[in-house]
């Protein structure tokens, strides 16, 4: 199965910013396949975040939930997404003042194994439109 991410383009308000960042990510995954990525490779991304007051909670890399800022999350991203190929299906997105509910199947291919998981994401935002809060919920459904 392939990518199945719809077009941010497709969509309006902050829903149409959840898909640019997850985008971004897709983006910055990519490029972690083949190296380092630069500054000028995040600044994209980071335009729909702010990165100054920036927390994400919820699981990564182990089973327990964790609590990170920006700095921490590129971090994690750098280490984690340089060895997995990410690719998601998106099931539903809700919108509701500040807030975007993102409800997505995702595969995270890591050394030929294919981790499925059936994840919500609910993003808030600032009075400037920028991501400040996730909070991530995973339920995994299998591997193959």
């Amino acid at each position: 199965m392939a990518n199945e991410m719809p077009n941010a383009e497709e969509f309006t308000g902050l829903s149409r910013k959840v898909l640019k960042y997850s985008e971004g990510f897709a983006k910055i995954s990519e490029k972690l396949q083949k190296g380092p990525v630069s500054d000028a490779d995040w600044a994209h991304f980071e335009q729909v975040v702010d990165v100054e007051n920036f927390e994400r909670q919820g699981v990564f890399l182990t089973a327990e939930a964790e609590i990170c800022g920006w700095k921490k999350y590129k971090e994690i991203i750098s280490s984690y997404a340089g060895g997995t190929i990410w690719e998601g299906t998106l099931r539903n997105i809700t919108e509701s003042k500040n807030r975007v509910i993102l409800e997505l199947e995702e595969r995270n291919i890591r050394n030929g194994i294919t981790n499925v998981s059936n994840t919500v994401t609910i993003y808030e935002f600032n009075e400037a439109g920028q991501v400040r809060h996730l909070e991530v919920y995973v339920m995994p459904l299998r591997e193959n």
